[in-house]
C-alpha cells in the first residue's frame, strides 16, 4: 500500500483528499500550523486510487473535478457510490460530477437574484452584456486574464490575443464587473469554507484593487480587528450555506463580497489551499490563520462522528476496473 495511505489506516476520523497530482497538497501543505489536524489528513492522487482495494475509514473529499479527466471522474463516481453505501466507515463530501461548475453557478445565481452581475460565454457577445467585463478561465483558479474591458471590440481584441497565446476560448468566460467598494473606498473579499454541515470563515481580504489574491491593507490594526470579527461572528453563514447547496458541494471555499448588504459570489473552489507559507501573512494574520484551522478541525471531526476505529475496508470494484485504463496521472 503506498505511503500516502499506510500511515492513515488506523486514524479515527481522518480526512483524505482525493485530487490530481497537482492538487494533492492543497489540504496537506503547511499542516505544521495545526499538528493535531495534520496527523489526521492525507491525500491520494486519482491515478493512485485505481486498483486500490483497501481504504482506511474516515472522511473523503472528492475534489479537483476541474483537473480530472472524464475517465477519472467516472471512476471517482463509482468509488463515491461504494463509499456512500457504507456510512459506518466513510463520510464522502462532493460527488465527482453532480455539482455546478463556475459558469453554471454564476449564471444560476444571477438568474435567482443572488448576484447582481451576469456571466457570458464568448459566443454570447451582444447587446445583453453589461460592460465593463473581464475574461477568465471557466475551470481554473488563476484570476483574470485581462484588465477591465469596456466594449465588445475590446473583448474581441483580447480574445484574439489570448487565442494566439494558446488559451482555449471555449473555456474562457466573460464576467461582468460589479463595483463592491465600501464607503472607505476599499474592496473587501470574504472567503469561507464549507465542511459538511458547517461554515468556517477563512479570511477577509481588504485592498484597493478590484481583484485581490492578498489583502494589501490587511496590516492595519482596524482591518486586523475587522477580519478577526468576521472569523468569530461568521455573519453570512446561512446565505453561504444556501449557495453551497445550490452548487451541490459539501466541501470547498467560497469567495464573495457584499453589495448593499447582500452577498455577491465570485466562485467556489472545490480544492482550495488551506494554508499559505508563513512569510505570506501580514503581521498579525498568522494568529487568525491558527484560529481558522481550529474551526476547520472541529468541522472535520464533526463530519467524522460515528465512524469507529478499525482496520481498512475492502472495496472491490471488480468489473469497474475498466475505468483504470482511462485514468491518467
Amino acid at each position: 500500500m503506498p505511503g500516502e495511505c499506510r500511515a492513515l489506516c488506523w486514524e479515527l476520523r481522518m480526512v483524505v483528499n482525493l485530487a490530481s497530482a497537482r492538487g494533492c497538497k492543497s489540504f496537506t501543505k503547511h499542516m505544521w500550523y495545526r499538528p493535531s489536524l495534520g496527523r489526521k489528513v492525507g491525500a491520494v492522487r486519482f491515478d493512485q486510487a485505481i486498483g486500490r482495494r483497501e481504504w482506511p475509514k474516515g472522511v473523503y473529499l472528492f475534489t479537483d473535478a476541474d483537473r480530472a479527466t472524464s475517465g477519472q471522474r467516472g471512476f471517482m463516481s463509482i468509488l463515491w457510490e461504494e463509499m456512500s453505501a457504507r456510512p459506518d466507515a466513510f463520510r464522502v463530501l462532493n460527488h465527482p460530477v453532480r455539482h455546478l461548475g463556475r459558469f453554471d453557478l454564476l449564471r444560476s445565481l444571477y438568474e435567482d437574484g443572488t448576484n447582481d452581475f451576469n456571466v457570458h460565454r464568448l459566443n454570447e457577445l451582444g447587446d445583453g452584456m453589461r460592460y465593463p467585463v473581464f475574461l477568465r478561465a471557466e475551470n481554473q483558479h488563476i484570476g483574470s486574464y485581462t484588465p477591465l474591458l469596456g466594449s465588445q471590440g475590446e473583448v474581441e481584441v483580447w480574445a484574439a490575443r489570448l487565442a494566439g497565446n494558446g488559451i482555449d476560448l471555449s473555456s474562457t468566460i466573460a464576467v461582468e464587473f460589479l463595483d463592491t467598494t465600501c464607503d472607505d473606498g476599499l474592496y473587501r473579499k470574504y472567503g469561507a469554507f464549507r465542511v459538511g454541515g458547517r461554515i468556517v470563515p477563512r479570511h477577509l481580504l481588504i485592498g484597493r484593487e478590484w481583484e485581490m489574491k492578498v489583502g494589501t491593507n490587511s496590516a492595519g490594526a482596524s482591518h486586523r480587528a475587522e477580519e478577526f470579527a468576521y472569523l468569530c461572528e461568521n455573519p453570512h453563514a446561512e446565505e453561504v450555506m444556501r449557495v453551497f447547496g445550490k452548487a451541490g458541494l459539501e466541501y470547498g471555499r467560497i469567495d464573495y463580497s457584499l453589495k448593499d448588504g447582500r452577498i455577491q459570489v465570485w466562485e467556489i473552489n472545490d480544492n482550495p489551499q488551506i494554508n499559505s507559507s508563513i512569510n505570506k501573512y501580514w503581521k498579525g494574520r498568522f494568529r487568525r490563520a491558527l484560529y481558522f484551522l481550529k474551526g476547520l478541525e472541529a468541522a472535520v471531526d464533526a463530519v467524522g462522528e460515528g465512524i469507529e476505529p478499525g482496520p481498512p475496508v475492502t472495496i472491490d470494484l471488480g468489473g469497474h476496473r475498466v475505468w483504470g485504463a482511462l485514468c491518467n496521472p
